[in-house]
């Protein structure tokens, strides 16, 4: 009797165990929410850049521009506590992309990584057609885009960052100046890049 009853709560526990496992809320990450249209620009480096150079990887996007006299400063550096937090993670990359393309040249965003001390083999920062910019902006990601400069020194854009899976989907927004959004973006991520393998 004794041996029966421990062996049904021994199958009871493994069954338990099995569901929270195969749990869709134990382990997925946020539904998608769009899919990022094919885009090529240009990155640091003076090469061309796009979807195509991101298949397989998960990545973290932000839009920005490096003379921003507001909350840039704040996104690039919540995007580099990322970068260090998952440093041990290759299937994680990060893209940033400027609003700004006629001052924010190859060079200029070559010499803010450096100054910034990015790590620039997981970090593509681009340039390129401000019309193909505004689209990617605005229509793959759903972001306000500005078309020039305010009286500030500011351009409108997102304080976003963008979570975009292996397949190219969007999966998440999360407001790199809000402090509670930090930890669902993690969790995002980890959940995102375990869908991957």
């Amino acid at each position: 009797m004794a041996q029966s009853t421990a062996m049904a709560h021994l199958t009871a526990f493994a069954a338990m165990t099995l569901a929270v496992a195969c749990s869709p809320s134990a382990t997925a990450g946020p539904e998608p929410i769009g899919k990022v249209a094919e885009f090529t620009l240009t990155d640091q480096d003076g090469q061309g850049f796009g979807l195509e150079q991101l298949q397989g990887s998960v990545w973290v996007a932000d839009f920005f521009f490096t003379s921003c006299p507001s909350f840039c400063p704040l996104l690039t550096r919540a995007m580099l506590e990322l970068a260090q937090e998952f440093g041990d993670e290759p299937a994680l990359r990060f893209l940033s992309i400027t609003v700004d393309p006629e001052t924010d040249t190859p060079d200029v965003l070559h010499a803010h990584a450096t100054q910034n001390a990015l790590p620039q083999d997981r970090w593509r920062l681009l340039t390129g057609d401000r019309a193909a910019i505004r689209e990617l902006c605005e229509r793959s990601f759903l972001l306000a885009f500005g078309e020039e400069l305010g009286a500030d020194g500011d351009i409108l854009h997102s304080s976003r960052l963008v979570l975009v899976d292996a397949r190219g989907r969007v999966r998440g927004y999360y407001d790199a100046l809000d402090p509670a959004a930090r930890l669902p973006l993690r969790e995002a991520i980890r959940a995102v890049i375990a869908e991957a393998r």
